[in-house]
């Protein structure tokens, strides 16, 4: 028998896909750390080359290989996928353990390259992994379960980025000089991870007579082609792209900020301060999920983007206060939780069946983009604030000490800690101190060393251009900045560099996050222009009622359609309106008998609404709506209408005949209510489960009794036909 997808997140499935994915997670993160912290230590890497080198190698496979990418999760099993790349994270897990035993314990140089290696092939696992990791979602879930699923997914994704980030700087540090414990470690989860994804039940392939493609960069190009097309899926890719941009900025700020603090914080400090941020996801996005209900509930994203904005906005206030600083970012990574949830789960639920794999790998390339446009964003900005003069230059003094350098050593993060220079001049300035050193041959010469204990465990030693080595002669500055001084060291002969006082620029990054927060809120609702009134429906249904929907596959994501409902009340046309993920336009025949008091609903419907009395509909009334009918259709959104009362079937008939004159505009019976039952009432949907099933396209042109007919074939045996159905 042929998989079907659960109908529960209770099966071996789903489990095997949770371990497996968590462990590799886990696994991607701790190599990061680990391999950053011993190259530095190794001296490979100074700290702020080995801060913009990793990002780099991690994801240069993502936009490299996402049409390879794509490809396999399509052409294959997304199950043949996931088990052969955790079998390769293995092979990894052994290339890190071989370059921590040959650097740590041989003490050969190629050890530290090899583990700089295991990031970019963990990076590579990681750009094939995903695809068929969020690719394999919807056909292992059914509909109603998929954000639920989506969330703890979402969730387990973030605590494993956590716990791996902490995780590698914690074994760093224990296992300083032993390196190659870390490596067995890694390999035993990458292991255990290999045997969970061995629980992953066959998946068909969805696309098993797709070819090769000989060019990678034509399907690329198709791809965006087809996101730019659909209006569910360039929201879904525009929303899912400005986290990852907002993840990479506000990571430089935090950055920043860590480095203006006195005493400076380490790299390992400033990774825990923001992985407190994936702390607050790992809480919102599993909660997410549970209050979508049975639907992609898209009214979720507002809320979540408003606040992040405020979030944002207080974090910019407390930003010299840290423990409130990292209760902020918690909040902060919850309400984004809210924000991704919808839009992860509408881009799998809503991409071609037979090329999800293909346009969740294009959809990684457009996110590794969007990293990369926030960090030349952030470096315009830096740059831009030195101009204007928002961080001012701290003056220096230069010629502190000059000579030959000696030895030059570093602490455990990476700094300059002890530096011991020959005398060029007579004359010696404190904090440095005369000093005669030994030489190998006996040889005394008078040299200076910085005062380690008293001056520089805080980090306020530093590099100034990097690439020093013994025997170059160098040039010592200083400079006065928070109530401290400060010391670089140069190559003789390179200018000096200015120094600016960025205490306050991390406060002005947040506040401009905040503001693009906004901005991307405004920029979602042109694509979405109901996005508020979703939310306010949200709000207002919490508790009272939940949605399943159905049928969706039924959707077209463009193209003029009219969704012909037996829906009485604004409450049971929001309901459809929520299941959808276009833009929707209702014309709504009320029965005022049955009307709910909804004043703030119905003020941010605002013109989405054509809300009429029961009762013939005159010329000039029927003149309107279909101007607003074919206005509706010209901007590619969905068209509702809903009219059950026989007196007013005449006119509706007139109405949908002169929008469906074209012959390209589709029909689509949809029903709205409990099934077997009536949502005639509030009453009897408080509490209860609301089905909104979306039948089969309609033959043009369609009589009123034919739709009729159509739902209420639909309220009787719509949702069990339907409940099986794999989304596409």
């Amino acid at each position: 028998m042929a998989f079907q997808p659960a109908d529960t997140l209770r099966n071996r499935t789903f489990s095997g896909l949770i371990v497996a994915q968590f462990l590799a997670g886990f696994n991607d993160q701790a190599i990061h750390a680990a391999s950053m912290f011993y190259a530095i230590h190794q001296g490979i890497l100074t700290e702020a080359q080995a801060i913009s080198l990793m990002p780099i190698l991690f994801y240069a496979p993502w936009a490299l290989f996402c049409t390879l990418a794509g490809y396999f999760a399509d052409r294959f099993s997304k199950t043949t996928a996931l088990v052969l790349w955790k079998m390769a994270e293995i092979a990894i897990a052994v290339v890190a353990l071989g370059g921590f035993y040959l650097g740590s314990v041989l003490h050969e140089p190629v050890g530290a390259w090899l583990v700089l290696s295991a990031v970019f092939l963990m990076g590579t696992h990681a750009a094939f992994f995903a695809p068929a990791k969020y690719g394999a979602m919807p056909e292992m879930l059914q509909a109603h379960v998929l954000s639920r699923g989506n969330g703890i997914l979402e969730s387990t994704t973030f605590l494993a980025a956590i716990l791996g980030t902490v995780s590698g700087g914690l074994l760093s540090e224990w296992f300083r000089d032993r390196e190659w414990v870390i490596g067995g470690i890694l390999l035993l989860l990458a292991i255990i991870g290999a045997i969970a994804s061995l629980m992953i039940e066959r998946l068909p392939a969805a696309n098993p007579e797709r070819l090769f493609p000989r060019n990678l960069l034509k399907p690329l190009f198709q791809n965006l082609g087809t996101l730019l097309r659909s209006k569910p899926l360039i929201l879904a890719v525009l929303g899912i792209a400005f986290f990852i941009f907002m993840v990479s900025y506000m990571r430089a700020a935090m950055y920043m900020h860590g480095e203006t603090r006195n005493p400076r914080w380490s790299e390992f400090k400033t990774s825990l301060v923001v992985a407190t941020v994936a702390l607050g996801v790992g809480l919102g996005t599993p909660l997410a999920g549970f209050l979508s209900g049975g639907k992609v509930e898209l009214g979720l994203v507002p809320l979540g983007t408003l606040g992040m904005a405020v979030a944002l906005s207080i974090a910019a206030a407390v930003m010299d206060w840290t423990s409130g600083l990292v209760v902020i970012l918690i909040i902060l990574g919850f309400c984004s939780g809210f924000y991704m949830v919808p839009l992860y789960t509408l881009l799998q639920h809503r991409a071609p069946k037979t090329s999800k794999g293909d346009l969740i790998a294009t959809s990684n390339f457009i996110n590794v983009t969007g990293a990369m446009a926030a960090s030349l964003l952030f470096f315009v900005l830096v740059l831009g604030s030195q101009r204007v003069g928002l961080t001012p230059q701290v003056p220096q003094k230069d010629n502190v000490a000059a000579g030959i350098l000696v030895k030059l050593g570093y602490n455990k993060e990476g700094r300059p800690a002890v530096i011991l220079i020959e005398e060029a001049r007579t004359g010696v300035l404190m904090p440095f101190r005369a000093k005669s050193v030994k030489q190998a041959d006996d040889e005394e010469m008078e040299a200076i060393i910085v005062d380690v204990p008293t001056s520089f465990e805080d980090g306020l030693f530093e590099l100034a251009g990097g690439g020093l080595s013994k025997g170059d002669e160098v040039v010592i500055s200083s400079y006065d900045l928070h109530d401290a001084r400060h010391y670089r060291i140069r190559r003789a002969g390179t200018p000096l560099k200015e120094v600016y006082d960025n205490e306050k620029l991390p406060r002005y990054l947040f506040l401009g996050a905040a503001l693009m927060a906004l901005g991307i809120l405004l920029l979602l609702c042109r694509q979405l222009p109901d996005f508020i009134t979703r939310s306010a429906f949200w709000l207002r249904s919490l508790g009272r009622f939940r949605i399943r929907v159905a049928g969706m596959q039924h959707l077209p994501t463009r193209g003029p359609v009219i969704l012909a409902s037996n829906c009485a009340t604004i409450d049971s046309a929001l309901q459809v309106v929520s299941a959808t993920d276009r833009c929707t336009r209702f014309i709504l025949v009320e029965n005022e008998h049955e009307r709910a008091a909804a004043p703030v609903v119905r003020l941010v419907s605002g013109t989405s609404f054509h809300v009429l009395k029961p009762g013939p509909i005159d010329e000039t009334t029927l003149a309107g709506l279909l101007e607003a009918g074919r206005q509706a259709v010209q901007r590619d959104d969905l068209l509702a209408v809903g009219a059950p009362d026989a007196a007013v079937t005449e006119n509706i008939q007139r109405l949908l005949a002169d929008l469906t004159s074209n012959g390209q505009t589709t029909i689509l019976p949809v029903y709205c209510g409990p099934v077997g039952g009536d949502d005639s009432t509030e009453r009897r949907t408080r509490g209860r489960v609301i089905h909104v099933i979306f039948g089969p396209q309609l033959k043009s042109p369609a009589s009123a009794a034919e739709i009729a007919r159509h739902i209420e074939e639909l309220a009787a045996h719509g949702w069990h036909n339907e409940s099986n159905a794999t989304p596409h």
